[in-house]
């Protein structure tokens, strides 16, 4: 598992389930679920251990606030910065931020007790991170 992953071990099993609701909560949250989102999605569930049709049924019973509220649960502050940053990856991963994905970003971290001025580096660091992956395909013509 590359690097960047590592802390997904480090995830109890309900941590696991609470970051892939979030994640499929964040993709509805726009009312337009990109292709992008659910490939985001399969991949997400193979690292977390969830099954793909676990996945389907989560996105088929959502409710936010519950989702919200098994999130302050989550109280390591390492673990809540890396939610956050696989949120705003999400949140980037189509045609860019809209304001509900922002808003569902802000709640998220308003439970996990994570600043603003925290949530704008890691989107500013997770923006620079696509631009260099783009620009590297480019060079490396992997288009």
């Amino acid at each position: 598992m590359n690097q960047e992953y590592e802390y997904i071990a480090t995830l109890s099993p309900e941590e696991k389930r609470i970051f892939v609701e979030s994640f499929c909560s964040m993709v509805c949250s726009d009312k337009k679920v990109a292709k992008e989102e659910i490939d985001f999605l399969k991949n997400i569930g193979k690292m977390y251990e969830i099954p793909e049709a676990e996945i389907v049924n989560i996105m088929k019973n959502l409710n936010k606030e519950q989702i919200l509220e098994k999130v302050s649960r989550i109280t390591e502050r390492k673990k809540a910065l890396q939610l956050v940053k696989e949120l705003c990856f999400l949140a980037n991963s189509d045609s860019g931020l809209d304001d509900d994905e922002i808003d569902f970003i802000i709640d998220i971290a308003e439970r996990l007790n994570v600043e603003n001025e925290k949530i704008k580096q890691i989107n500013k660091w997770v923006l620079d991170k696509l631009v260099l992956l783009k620009t590297g395909d480019i060079i490396l013509e992997n288009e």
